[in-house]
C-alpha cells in the first residue's frame, strides 16, 4: 500500500469526525468507546492499488413481487444517491420523469455499502486491505432511495400501506412528496397508512431518507503492530443498530456502519381492520406428548372512523376456526381462539418440534384472515411449531435459601409478570450469582427440584419435557454487509444442521430478520437471543425508550418462532438500572412462553472465554468445562483455497498486516502459543504448508472444547455455545467454517465431537467414554481403542460391552499404557453396535511427552488413494482407499468441477481430516448443491500426499 493513500485515508476519515468531551485514557478504556483520533500507523499491504470502474446507471423496471393477496414487495427499481446530490440537482425527486442518471442502481434489500460495492463505486472490502480505500465518511452521510411503482389493482375503497421491515439507522419516509411517517432504529418495522397519498393508475414515487446514527465513531484498524484493539466504540451509545459494525476483534468498522433499506419494503392493499401481531402458545400435558392444546390471540385494529363488523378466520392445515368481532371506531380489540371454545385446538398426536439430533423440528402453517365486511381486509401467514419449553435453574428465596427448579413461564402463578428479580442477585460462589425471585412472587407455578443434582446451578433447556445438551455457536453477525437473504443464509444453517450443532447464539441481535429465525426454525437450531448491548464496561445505550420500542417490536415479530429458546439483554452483563426492569417486565408481557435471562455469563452460566489457543489442552477438561457457556473459541486458519480468494499473491506469505487485518491477532489469544503448536510439525515453509499444518491444530483444538463438556455431560455441564461457529467475514479466528462455505479442521474437529452417538478419549487420563445425545437408549455396544505406531502397526487393543443410556454420557475404561511405545502414535477409539457396524470412530494422535515427535507426520512416505463413487437411492456416497503401505494422514475431500478444477461450494461431507491405516477403506456421505448431480469430481488428499 503506498504512503499516498494513507495520508488520503486520514484526510479522509478526519472530515467526518465529530467532537468529544475530553475523557483520561482510564475512563477511555473502561468505557470501550474506541478511538478519538485516527490511526498514525494504518495497515501495509504489497499489493497494488485495486482500480475500480462504477457500472453505467441502467433502467431496471420496477418489480413488485407478489406475496400472498393483497401483499407485494417492492424489489427491483429502487435508486439510490447522497443527500448533497440531491440538494445541488435542484430537481424535484418526487417528479418520476426527473433525470436520476447521477444515481445508482440500489440493492434494496441492501446497505448503502452494498449498493456502491455492486455499483463497482468501491472494491470488495472483505478481499485484502480494500476496506482501507472505502472512506469512512460513508456513515456520516444522509442517503436517498427512491422507487417509482404503480399500484398492482385498484385502490378505490380501499386501504393501501406500506411497510418496511427494516431500516438503520433513522429514515423519513415520503410518498409523493408528502411526509408519511418516520422509523427510528434498525430493530423495529415501519407501518405507514398511504391510502390519502397514493395515486391510483398514476405512477407514484416514494423516496426515504437513510439518516445516519449519532455516535458512528472511528474504526481501529488491525495490524502486526496495532493489534486487535478494544472492541466497539461510541456506535453502543445508538443501542438498537449494529454495534459491531464499528469493528470488534473479529470484524473491521463497517464504513456505512450497516446503513440502508436492509430489509424488505411491502405495499398491502385492504380493508379498514388491520390484524396485529399474534401469540401463538401451544401446551402439552407432559411427559405425555401425544396431545397438544394450541391457544391463539391477536388484536386486530379498526383504521377507520366508521363501526365495523366482521369475521377473523384462522386456518391450520385443512382446519378453520372463527369468531366474529365489532369495532367502534379506530377500536383495537383482542381476539382469542382457546382450546376450550374451539376443540379443533385440541390436537391429537401432534408433529412436535425438536431441536437438532433429538427429533425431526416439525412446523405448522397457519393463515389468519381478517373480512371487514365488504370482504377481504387483510391477512398474515405464520409458521409455529408445536413444543414446550421448559428451564432449570438455581435461584435464592429468602425462606428456602438456594434452590433448584424447573418451571414452564406460561404455568407460573403470574404468566405475563417477571418471575425472577435480577437487580435483587445474590452471589452462590465467587464466580457464580444467581437470581431472587421477584418481588411479591413466590415458588407457586415453579417445581422444586433435588439440590443434590450434579448439575448443581447451571441453566438447563427443556423441550418437550427433555434436557437439551446444548452445544452450538455464536452469530456475531450474518455478513458484514448484511447481505442476508434466504439463498445465502441457508448453506451457513446446513453446516449447522450437518455439524450436530443445536443451537446458535444471536450475539447482540445483529441477525435480527424473518429469514434468520425461519432458518433456525428448518434445521431444528434453538436461538439464544441478545438485545444490543455489550459487555457491562462498554457504553450504555443513549436513548433507553428507543431500544425498549426496538425490543418490544422484535419480540412481538418474531415470538412464534419456536427456535427462539432464551430472550436475554446484554451481553456479558446486567442491563443498565433503569432499562433493566423495564425490559424484563416487556419480554414477561410480550412472551409470556419464554424465560427471560438477566445477562449472558455468571447468572446461571460459567465465564465466558478463553478465546485463544490454550498451550495444555487438558485445560479445557480439568479447568473450563463448567455449566452453560456462551463464549468459548480459538483460532480457526480457513483451508489454503479460501485464503488466496482474499488475500493477493503478493501477501500469502510471510505473515503480514493483511492476515492481521483478517483477525490473526499477533498480540492477543496467545498467537506464540498457537505457533509453536503448528510449528511442532515443522516450520511451515509457505502459505499452502502453514494452513495444511495449522488444520491438525484447529482440529484437536475445537474437538477439545467441545469434549471437554461432553466429558462432564450433566455432571456440571448443560451446554456450550463456542466463539464463534459463523464467520461475518473472511477470518483467521472464531470460525468453524469459513465464509465461502468451506469447511476446514474446524468445523469437522466440532463436527466429530458433536456426534449424536460418540466415543472419545477424554484427556488428561485418557478415560474412553461415550456420549449420546439422542432419544434412544444404545444396548449392546462394543467400545474399542487400539493404539497404532506411524507405520500403521497396532501395538495395543483393549474392548468392552456397554449400553449408552438416551441423552447421557456412560463410562467405558481407562485403558493401560503399555511399556515400549514409540514417541509418537495413534490412539483409535471405535464403537460398533451388535451387528459390528461401526457408528463411531475417533482419532488421536498422541506423543509420550516430546511434542516434536508430531514431525514425524511430515517425514511420511506419501500416501497414495483411490477414490471411488457409489450411488444409491439418491445418496452421494464416496470409497477412499489408502493403497499404500503407510497410513494416510489428515485426509480431507473435496468436490470439483471437472471444466475449470474449482472446488464445488457449500458441499456437505459426512467426514474431513480423518486417517485411514494401510489398506483401511472408509465410505463418505456427501451432498452438493442443485445442479450437480453428475458433473463433478470428488478429490481425496492427505496431508502425506505431497
Amino acid at each position: 500500500m503506498k504512503k499516498e493513500y494513507r495520508l488520503l485515508k486520514l484526510s479522509a476519515l478526519v472530515a467526518g469526525l465529530f467532537i468529544f468531551p475530553a475523557l483520561s485514557s482510564q475512563t477511555l478504556n473502561q468505557l470501550w468507546t474506541g478511538l478519538r483520533t485516527p490511526q498514525k500507523d494504518l495497515p501495509v499491504s504489497n499489493a497494488t492499488v485495486p482500480e475500480t470502474r462504477r457500472v453505467p446507471k441502467r433502467h431496471i423496471p420496477t418489480s413488485l413481487t407478489p406475496l400472498q393477496p393483497g401483499e407485494w414487495v417492492l424489489s427491483q427499481g429502487w435508486e439510490m444517491t447522497d443527500g448533497t446530490t440531491v440538494i445541488e440537482s435542484r430537481q424535484s425527486i418526487f417528479d418520476p420523469k426527473t433525470d436520476t442518471q447521477v444515481w445508482y442502481n440500489a440493492t434494496v434489500p441492501g446497505t448503502v455499502l452494498t449498493t456502491l460495492v455492486d455499483q463497482g463505486v468501491y472494491p470488495d472490502p472483505y478481499y485484502g486491505l480494500n476496506n482501507l480505500y472505502i472512506p469512512d465518511s460513508l456513515c456520516r452521510t444522509d442517503w436517498w432511495y427512491r422507487i417509482v411503482f404503480e399500484v398492482p389493482e385498484n385502490t378505490a375503497n380501499k386501504k393501501v400501506r406500506l411497510v418496511f421491515d427494516g431500516i438503520n439507522y433513522r429514515a423519513e419516509i415520503f410518498l409523493n412528496g408528502k411526509k408519511a411517517g418516520k422509523i427510528n432504529g434498525a430493530f423495529i418495522r415501519g407501518d405507514f397508512d398511504v391510502t390519502s397519498l397514493i395515486k391510483n393508475k398514476e405512477k407514484n414515487v416514494l423516496a426515504v431518507r437513510i439518516l445516519p446514527p449519532d455516535n458512528s465513531g472511528i474504526p481501529h484498524e488491525q495490524s502486526i503492530k496495532e493489534g486487535q484493539g478494544l472492541n466497539g466504540g461510541t456506535l453502543s451509545l445508538d443501542g438498537p443498530t449494529f454495534i459491531s459494525s464499528i469493528g470488534w476483534d473479529w470484524i473491521p468498522g463497517i464504513r456505512d456502519r450497516n446503513m440502508g433499506i436492509w430489509q424488505k419494503v411491502k405495499l398491502k392493499i385492504g380493508g379498514d381492520v388491520i390484524i396485529g401481531d399474534p401469540l401463538i402458545v401451544t401446551d402439552l400435558a407432559l411427559p405425555d406428548t401425544t396431545r397438544a392444546a394450541i391457544t391463539l390471540k391477536t388484536d386486530i385494529r379498526n383504521t377507520s372512523g366508521k363501526t365495523v363488523k366482521g369475521n377473523l378466520y384462522a386456518h391450520i392445515e385443512g382446519t378453520e376456526i372463527s369468531a366474529p368481532y365489532t369495532l367502534q371506531p379506530f377500536e383495537q380489540k383482542e381476539i382469542r381462539f382457546s382450546p376450550e371454545e374451539h376443540p379443533e385446538l385440541n390436537m391429537a398426536h401432534p408433529r412436535l418440534w425438536w431441536p437438532n439430533g433429538y427429533g425431526t423440528p416439525a412446523l405448522y402453517d397457519l393463515t389468519l384472515e381478517a373480512d371487514d365486511g365488504n370482504g377481504f381486509s387483510d391477512r398474515k401467514k405464520i409458521r409455529f411449531g408445536i413444543r414446550e419449553l421448559s428451564y432449570e435453574l438455581m435461584i435464592n428465596t429468602p425462606d428456602k435459601g438456594n434452590i433448584r427448579v424447573s418451571y414452564t413461564p406460561n404455568d407460573t402463578r403470574h404468566p405475563g409478570k417477571p418471575v425472577f428479580d435480577y437487580e435483587k442477585r445474590v452471589h452462590y460462589t465467587p464466580d457464580n450469582q444467581l437470581p431472587t425471585l421477584a418481588k411479591n412472587a413466590d415458588t407457586s407455578g415453579l417445581k422444586i427440584l433435588d439440590p443434590n443434582d450434579p448439575v448443581g446451578p447451571f441453566l438447563v433447556l427443556r423441550v418437550n419435557g427433555v434436557r437439551i445438551f446444548c452445544r452450538g455457536g455464536n452469530w456475531g453477525m450474518d455478513d458484514g454487509m448484511k447481505r442476508c437473504s434466504r439463498e445465502r443464509l441457508e448453506p451457513y444453517f446446513k453446516l449447522h444442521k450437518e455439524a450436530h450443532f443445536n443451537i446458535i447464539r444471536n450475539w447482540t441481535g445483529e441477525s435480527t430478520e424473518e429469514d434468520f429465525y425461519a432458518l433456525c426454525d428448518e434445521y431444528g437450531m434453538l436461538v439464544w437471543n441478545d438485545f444490543w448491548i455489550t459487555t457491562d464496561d462498554t457504553v450504555e445505550p443513549n436513548d433507553f425508550p428507543l431500544f425498549l420500542r426496538n425490543a418490544t417490536d422484535v419480540i412481538r415479530r418474531f415470538r412464534n418462532h419456536p427456535s427462539i429458546a432464551v430472550w436475554c439483554p446484554r451481553n456479558e452483563g446486567f442491563a443498565p438500572a433503569e432499562l433493566a426492569p423495564m425490559l424484563s417486565a416487556m419480554a414477561a408481557k410480550e412472551d409470556p412462553t419464554r424465560h427471560y435471562h438477566g445477562q449472558s455469563r455468571y447468572l446461571n452460566m460459567g465465564t465466558s472465554g478463553p478465546w485463544g489457543y490454550l498451550k495444555n489442552p487438558a485445560d479445557y477438561f480439568t479447568k473450563n468445562a463448567k455449566g452453560f457457556l456462551t463464549e468459548l473459541g480459538t483460532y480457526a486458519v480457513p483451508t489454503a483455497s479460501t485464503i488466496r480468494k482474499f488475500i493477493a499473491p503478493q501477501d500469502l506469505w510471510p505473515i503480514n498486516d493483511v492476515w492481521a487485518y483478517h483477525d490473526l491477532h499477533h498480540t492477543t489469544q496467545n498467537f506464540d502459543d498457537f505457533m509453536q503448536a503448528v510449528n511442532r510439525y515443522g516450520t511451515p515453509s509457505g502459505m499452502e504448508d502453514f494452513a495444511d499444518k495449522a488444520q491438525f491444530v484447529t482440529y484437536e483444538a475445537w474437538r477439545d472444547m467441545l469434549e471437554a463438556w461432553n466429558s462432564k455431560m450433566w455432571n456440571n455441564t448443560t451446554g456450550l455455545i463456542l466463539w464463534m461457529t459463523h464467520p461475518a467475514w473472511p477470518s483467521m479466528i472464531w470460525q468453524t467454517y469459513s465464509y465461502d462455505y468451506e469447511t476446514p479442521g474446524s468445523y469437522f474437529g466440532a463436527r466429530k465431537a458433536c456426534e449424536p452417538l460418540h466415543i472419545q478419549m477424554n484427556r488428561p487420563d485418557d478415560k474412553i467414554v461415550i456420549v449420546n445425545t439422542t432419544r434412544n437408549d444404545a444396548k449392546s455396544l462394543t467400545a474399542t481403542l487400539r493404539y497404532f505406531d506411524p507405520d500403521g502397526k497396532e501395538l495395543f487393543r483393549k474392548s468392552g460391552k456397554f449400553h449408552a443410556a438416551a441423552n447421557a454420557f456412560t463410562d467405558c475404561f481407562l485403558p493401560e499404557k503399555p511399556s515400549g511405545l514409540p514417541s509418537l502414535y495413534l490412539a483409535r477409539v471405535e464403537l460398533k453396535d451388535r451387528k459390528g457396524r461401526t457408528l463411531s470412530i475417533n482419532d488421536y494422535w498422541r506423543t509420550t511427552g516430546d511434542s516434536r515427535s508430531y514431525q514425524a507426520l511430515s517425514q511420511m512416505p506419501a500416501s497414495r488413494l483411490t477414490v471411488r463413487l457409489l450411488k444409491e437411492n439418491d445418496r452421494n456416497r464416496v470409497e477412499i482407499t489408502n493403497i499404500s503401505a503407510h497410513p494416510a494422514v489428515s485426509i480431507k475431500l473435496n468436490a470439483t468441477n471437472p471444466e475449470t478444477g474449482e472446488i464445488i461450494l457449500p458441499a456437505y461431507f459426512s467426514e474431513g481430516y480423518f486417517n485411514l491405516l494401510p489398506g483401511e477403506k472408509r465410505i463418505i456421505e456427501f451432498s452438493l448443491p442443485e445442479g450437480y448431480t453428475r458433473n463433478f469430481n470428488v478429490i481425496a488428499s492427505a496431508y502425506n500426499d505431497k
